[in-house]
């Protein structure tokens, strides 16, 4: 009896060394958060919810970084190539992280959609029209018929190329017969001094940056019925304009996370939510 007694402890001893370096209970370290819009864009606002309510839920912190640029592409890029151990994820946006690979110059560098590993879908951030409070135009229909009759003239501000401010801004176009002097910032907070200052005359933008912005006026927003936050503004589809258009944001990785990281994952965002 003694025999095989310390044959099994013999053998539990064995088994303890042969753990695998770092193996441990996921996670055990703080997971960084890539941001890659401006701080204080609609993207950070959401990523600080995260970094403050994942705080007593999670054993480690979340930490967030920015890598900024190119519509979110420089920072996705980094995201697509990083190790995919769970403890480096980042903020995605659709349309964005189909639309740029899609028309990319082949051989350009750059990430390809399917290199991001989805993790949870975040929020739902409607497209809308703003102008300054001080603006001309006092409603839409003014807003439109100008913007006709003086094609190019109507300076107007998105957030990067490619993306769903970009894409809406287009749909607009089409849908009314208009063309605007498109004007591309890198990130929400940059837009709104532009708008109070004059440096532009209109903001198709997130809803979100609406709310966080002093002095503006919205004069449409892009869901299919009125906005459950905003039920004083009017769909475009209300005003004859047949265009829907919303941001989703959501959570990626690098291709490859082991599964049960992301199944935490997913457990500690609906948590969160």
């Amino acid at each position: 009896m003694k025999k095989v007694l310390g044959l099994l402890a013999a053998v539990a001893l064995l088994c303890a060394t042969c753990v695998p370096a770092g193996a441990g209970t996921y996670p055990d370290r703080p997971i960084t958060l890539l941001t890659v819009f401006s701080p204080g864009g609609g993207s950070d606002a959401v990523h600080r919810l995260l970094e403050k309510y994942a705080k007593g839920i999670m054993p480690v912190p979340i930490v967030i970084t920015y890598k900024t640029g190119a519509g979110g592409e420089f920072g996705w890029t980094e995201l697509a190539d990083a190790n995919p151990d769970g403890y480096f994820i980042g903020g995605v946006d659709l349309p964005h992280i189909t639309l740029q690979p899609m028309v990319r110059k082949p051989g350009t560098p750059g990430y390809r959609t399917d290199q991001l590993q989805p993790i949870a879908g975040l929020l739902i951030d409607p497209n809308c029209i703003m102008v300054n409070k001080s603006s001309k135009w006092r409603d839409f229909g003014e807003f439109v018929e100008y913007a006709r009759r003086n094609p190019g003239k109507v300076r107007a501000a998105i957030v990067g190329k490619l993306t769903g401010d970009h894409i809406f801004i287009l749909k607009f176009e089409k849908a009314t017969g208009t063309k605007f002097n498109i004007i591309p910032y890198t990130g929400g907070p940059k837009v709104g001094p532009a708008l109070q200052s004059g440096e532009v005359d209109c903001y198709f933008g997130s809803l979100s940056g609406h709310f966080r912005m002093d002095n503006t006026r919205c004069l449409a927003v892009g869901t299919p019925e009125r906005y459950a936050l905003a039920r004083d503004i009017p769909t475009l589809r209300e005003l004859g304009v047949d265009v829907v258009s919303v941001k989703r944001r959501g959570l990626a990785g690098p291709r490859g996370i082991a599964p049960e990281h992301v199944a935490y994952l997913q457990n500690v965002i609906r948590k969160i939510n």
